[in-house]
């Protein structure tokens, strides 16, 4: 009886199907994000007291821990804000909308004026915090306009945006900037920069692999030796490459528009 022997799964398929590749959520620090708005927060302000600087381990970002008082139930709870440059435990927070215009607190777009560095801005009202989260980054309000009740901002990416006046933002800069200026030095320190977040690492060109390893692997010189495009229907293993592609190539748009001018 022949026993053929069988290919390598592409890696792929092994993300797919094993879970070789999760990441360890077990030492996640939380999802830091705004409460939700309550009364107090709309007409006046709510006061925390910082307790904890740490770092997430989801995506290194510096994060704190504020210590919140119910008054109404008597009772304490924490939240989770991405910090910004200049804060330190035992500070106080103020989240509403007649907290003062101070680093660290959080306030409508409407109450911040003009020219001031904010982070973490809603992009829907009460999401919690989508724009600007990433260490070092921060975005810059340039007008307010008051009749459609929206704010004019400048992402960190140079796009301008118009917001809901209502949205929430943290006044400051996040912190840890200048983190990916440090250079790594070896491979060994990058290997476990991607195995924290749980990927694989190295990722090599699949030209240089072995025809068992990959489609495009194999040969005296590294090419992929039939058209890179695959169906969409095309089965596990031979699904590499450009799937189901309308066009390939660089586009050409420039000429095209010098000749049209």
């Amino acid at each position: 009886r022949e026993i053929w022997e069988m290919g390598k799964l592409l890696i792929g398929q092994r993300k797919g199907k094993l879970g070789i590749f999760k990441r360890n959520y077990k030492k996640n620090n939380g999802i830091a994000s705004y409460s939700n708005l309550t009364w107090k927060e709309k007409n006046v302000f709510k006061i925390g007291l910082i307790k904890d600087i740490f770092v997430n381990r989801k995506n290194n970002q510096p994060l704190i821990k504020i210590r919140f008082i119910d008054s109404t139930k008597q009772k304490s709870y924490y939240e989770l804000f991405v910090a910004v440059e200049g804060l330190y435990t035992c500070k106080r927070i103020f989240c509403g909308a007649r907290a003062p215009l101070k680093i660290g607190n959080v306030l409508p777009l409407y109450k911040i004026p003009s020219g001031t560095s904010i982070s973490n801005i809603e992009e829907n009202i009460g999401d919690g915090g989508s724009i600007a989260r990433s260490s070092g980054t921060f975005a810059g309000i340039l007008a307010h306009q008051s009749l459609k009740n929206l704010v004019k901002i400048k992402l960190p990416s140079k796009k301008i945006r118009c917001l809901a006046s209502t949205c929430r933002a943290t006044i400051g800069v996040i912190a840890g900037g200048g983190r990916l200026d440090k250079p790594l030095l070896k491979a060994g320190l990058n290997y476990f920069k991607y195995k924290s977040k749980g990927k694989k690492y190295p990722r090599i060109s699949k030209v240089a692999s072995n025809p068992v390893d990959h489609p495009h692997g194999g040969g005296n010189h590294q090419h992929i030796g039939h058209p890179s495009t695959v169906s969409r229907r095309s089965p596990p293993g031979q699904k590499a490459g450009l799937i189901a592609a309308r066009r390939t190539g660089i586009r050409k748009t420039k000429i095209t528009l010098r000749m049209n001018l």
